[in-house]
């Protein structure tokens, strides 16, 4: 008898271990299955979510071609008035270089007429006269110096 019951108080531990064991099975189950639910939810708001962002990112992405494709053609339309500046340019500096070389021709054979019309003169008398040009240089000079260091 003593094995008996030793046999009937285990087989009823083992049934109570059971049946809460199946309780506690019961209690995570249910748990899982809201844990899967509100993950169910959550994942058909994210597709609904989702579905909006491409469409706004889609329409983005069309309007900067849009606008790239407007300012390439604006470009292109704005390369013959930049051809035409640079064209511009290019003759203001050929006419400035033939206005130089003139000037300088000229500069020349002015000095050229002087020098051949003026009969020679002393040293002294040339640097005497060339004294009030040469204040008047240093003068010009002076004030450009100031007028540079006041900007």
């Amino acid at each position: 008898m003593d094995g008996n019951l030793i046999i009937e108080i285990s087989v009823a531990v083992i049934a109570v271990a059971f049946v809460v064991l199946v309780v506690f099975l019961i209690f995570t189950l249910r748990t899982m299955m809201a844990l899967l639910s509100q993950s169910n939810t959550t994942i058909q708001d994210l597709r609904y979510e989702i579905k909006g962002i491409s469409k706004e990112a889609s329409e983005v992405l069309h309007h900067t071609n849009a606008v790239t494709a407007d300012v390439l053609n604006k470009l292109h339309a704005l390369e013959p008035t930049f051809d035409s500046v640079k064209q511009v340019g290019e003759a203001v500096e050929e006419i400035t270089s033939s206005v130089k070389h003139a000037s300088v021709t000229v500069a020349r054979t002015i000095q050229e007429k002087v020098n051949a019309d003026v009969p020679p003169k002393s040293n002294l008398a040339t640097a005497i006269k060339s004294i009030p040009i040469i204040i008047d240089l240093w003068q010009q000079f002076k004030s450009r110096q100031v007028q540079a260091g006041a900007k």
